[in-house]
C-alpha cells in the first residue's frame, strides 16, 4: 500500500470517528415526548385546583413543572383531537362534533399530523387508547396517519370493562381485535409502560396516551370507588375514582420513564380533551323534554337517542367549578381545562396565567424537537415554546371554538365573544371576570361588532359529518351487550339489528294518518251524498 495513502486514511480517522459519535449523539439527546390525555375530566377534578378528589401524582408534576393556568382545549373530543394533531381549528377542517361510529370520514387525507411529524424526524411513534378520528375507512386509522403502534380503539367511548362501543367490541391492536380483561386505565398504562421499556434504544420516540377515563360510562374498581363512599352522590364517588385511577396510572408511567433513565430527557404535556361532563351544559331545551319523557316512560326509555342523552344528563359528575358549564359548551366550564408540562431538562417551574391552546401544542413541539421540513404558517395554533423557556415574550393569537347546540365563541387577547343561536351576543372580560359572571356587551358594543366579524369570516371547511338522523338510527354508546361484530379491522357500516321501536313508532304514526285520512274521506263522501 502506498504509504502517503495509508498516512491519509490514519489521518481521517480522527475525523471520521467523531462524527458517527456525534450523530448517534444527537439521535440520544433528542427529547421523548409523551403526550397524556384525559378524557372528559373537569377544571375542579384535579386537587392542586381544590378538588376533592386525590390527584397527587398530577399535582407534584404541575407544582414542579409548568403549570398552564389558562389551557384551552375544544368543547368536545374529535374537534379537540383534531387541533392536536394538526394544529389547525377544528372549524377550518370541518370537525365540529364528536365523529359517530358509522360516519364515512374523518379527519381530512389532506392533512399532515402531528405523528408523520414525529415519524418523518425519526422517531418511534405510538398511540395507545383512543382515537376517534375516523373509523369507517382503514385510511383514517392511526397506523395509517404516522402511528408505528396503535393499541386501544378507534371511536368515541368503550366501556372501561367490557370495552364495548355501540354494540361491538373495540379493544385493538394495530388492527386486531383482542379479547382481554381488565380496566382499561389499567390496559391502557400497561401498554404504555411496555412501549416505554421495549422501545429502540437508539432511537427517540413519541408516544401518545390517550386515556377513556374519567368518560362515561361511570365505572372503577371497588377499592378505589370504597375512598370516595364519603361523597354524597354515586356519580361523582365513581367519577372520583376513574380520576384516581389516572392519576395512579400516570404515577406508573413516571416510575418507568424514572427507572429506564428517561426522566430528564423527556418532555411530558398532560392535559383534558374538553371541559368535564355535568348536566349544567346542557340547555333547557335538551333537559326539560328527558324530564317530561322519563316521568311518562320510566327508564330507560324506549328510543336509544333519548335514552343515551338521559344517560349523559343523568350519570355525567364532572366538576368544572368555578367555571360555567361543561363539556360541549363554548362556556369556559366546556373549553379550560387542568393542563402541565413537565420537561426538567428544558423548562423552569413557574405558572403560565396566559392563554395556551391545544391548537399550539403541535408548533411548539414542532420547535421543542427542531422537526425539520415543518408547515408552521398555515396553523391557527403558534409556537409558544420559547415563551415557555423563557427566551421569548408571550404571543397572543385568536382562538375560536365551535360548540354544541349552535354555540361558537371568539378569543381576542382578553375579550371573549359567545354567540348562542337565536340570542344576542355575550362579551366577557376574562381578566377581570374569568368566570362570565358578567356581560358587557351594552358597554363594548364595537368590540362585538369587531369580534362578530372576525367569527364570521373564519375560514370554515365543509362539514365531514354525517346527518344527525343517520346517527340516531343506529346510536353510539358507551358499554353493553355485543349485537354486531366487534371494531377492529371493519371498514363500512357495521350495523346491529334493527331496534323494535323503529318499526313500531312509524307503523303507529302511519296508522293515525291513516284513520284521519278515512274519517276525512268519509265525511267528504256524506257531504257529497247530501
Amino acid at each position: 500500500m502506498n504509504k502517503n495513502i495509508f498516512k491519509k486514511q490514519i489521518l481521517l480517522v480522527p475525523l471520521i470517528v467523531p462524527s458517527v459519535s456525534i450523530a448517534h449523539c444527537f439521535a440520544q439527546t433528542r427529547p421523548n415526548v409523551v403526550l397524556i390525555v384525559a378524557d372528559d375530566m373537569g377544571w375542579n377534578d384535579v386537587s392542586y385546583h381544590g378538588s376533592e378528589i386525590k390527584t397527587p401524582t398530577i399535582d407534584r408534576l404541575a407544582k414542579e413543572g409548568v403549570e398552564l393556568n389558562r389551557f384551552y382545549a375544544h368543547p368536545t373530543c374529535s374537534p379537540s383531537r383534531s387541533a392536536l394533531m394538526t394544529g389547525k381549528a377544528p372549524l377550518r377542517l370541518g370537525i365540529l362534533t364528536p365523529l359517530a361510529k358509522n360516519n364515512e370520514l374523518g379527519l381530512p387525507l389532506s392533512e399532515t399530523t402531528m405523528a408523520e411529524y414525529f415519524k418523518n424526524n425519526g422517531y418511534q411513534t405510538s398511540l395507545i387508547g383512543k382515537w376517534h378520528l375516523g373509523r369507517f375507512k382503514k385510511e383514517y386509522w392511526p397506523t395509517h396517519r404516522g402511528f408505528d403502534h396503535f393499541y386501544g380503539y378507534l371511536t368515541g367511548g368503550v366501556g372501561h370493562y367490557d370495552h364495548v362501543h355501540g354494540g361491538g367490541l373495540d379493544w385493538q391492536q394495530k388492527g386486531k381485535t383482542l379479547r382481554k380483561e381488565g380496566y382499561s386505565t389499567h390496559l391502557l398504562s400497561t401498554e404504555a409502560i411496555e412501549v416505554i421499556e421495549t422501545r429502540h434504544q437508539k432511537q427517540p420516540f413519541f408516544l401518545e396516551l390517550c386515556f377513556a377515563a374519567p368518560h362515561l360510562p361511570n365505572e372503577a374498581p371497588d377499592s378505589s370507588v370504597a375512598k370516595y363512599k364519603h361523597l354524597p352522590n354515586k356519580n361523582r364517588q365513581l367519577h372520583a375514582a376513574m380520576v384516581s385511577e389516572v392519576d395512579y396510572a400516570i404515577q406508573k408511567i413516571y416510575k418507568t420513564l424514572e427507572k429506564e433513565g428517561l426522566l430528564e430527557n423527556t418532555i411530558i404535556w398532560f392535559f383534558s380533551d374538553n371541559g368535564g361532563l355535568n348536566e349544567s351544559a346542557y340547555p333547557d331545551s335538551y333537559t326539560q323534554p328527558i324530564e317530561k319523557l322519563t316521568k311518562f316512560w320510566g327508564t330507560p326509555l324506549p328510543i336509544d337517542f333519548f335514552e343515551f342523552v338521559r344517560i349523559n344528563i343523568k350519570n355525567a359528575a364532572a366538576d368544572n367549578s368555578p367555571f360555567k358549564a361543561g363539556k360541549g359548551s363554548t362556556y369556559e366550564g366546556g373549553v379550560r381545562v387542568p393542563s402541565f408540562i413537565y420537561a426538567p431538562q428544558y423548562l423552569k417551574q413557574k405558572i403560565i396565567d396566559e392563554r395556551i391552546t391545544i391548537n399550539d401544542v403541535l408548533p411548539s413541539l414542532a420547535a421543542a424537537i427542531g422537526f425539520k421540513n415543518f408547515k408552521a404558517t398555515d396553523l391557527d395554533g403558534v409556537n409558544q415554546w420559547a415563551y415557555l423557556s423563557g427566551k421569548a415574550d408571550y404571543i397572543s393569537t385568536d382562538y375560536v371554538v365551535h360548540g354544541m347546540y349552535g354555540s361558537e365563541a371568539y378569543y381576542q387577547d382578553n375579550w371573549k365573544l359567545v354567540v348562542n343561536t337565536d340570542e344576542a351576543p355575550e362579551l366577557y372580560n376574562l381578566q377581570d371576570d374569568p368566570t362570565e359572571t358578567t356581560n358587557v356587551a351594552a358597554n363594548y358594543s364595537a368590540i362585538v361588532a369587531q369580534l362578530s366579524e372576525k367569527l364570521k369570516a373564519f375560514p370554515r371547511g365543509k362539514s365531514i359529518h354525517e346527518s344527525l338522523l343517520k346517527t340516531a338510527l343506529d346510536m353510539d354508546s358507551f358499554g353493553g351487550k355485543e349485537d354486531r361484530m366487534p371494531w377492529a379491522g371493519v371498514e363500512g357500516k357495521n350495523a346491529g339489528p334493527l331496534h323494535p321501536i323503529y318499526i313500531i313508532v312509524p307503523t303507529f304514526l302511519l296508522g293515525i294518518v291513516g284513520i284521519v285520512w278515512y274519517r276525512i274521506r268519509r265525511k267528504k263522501v256524506k257531504k257529497f251524498k247530501s
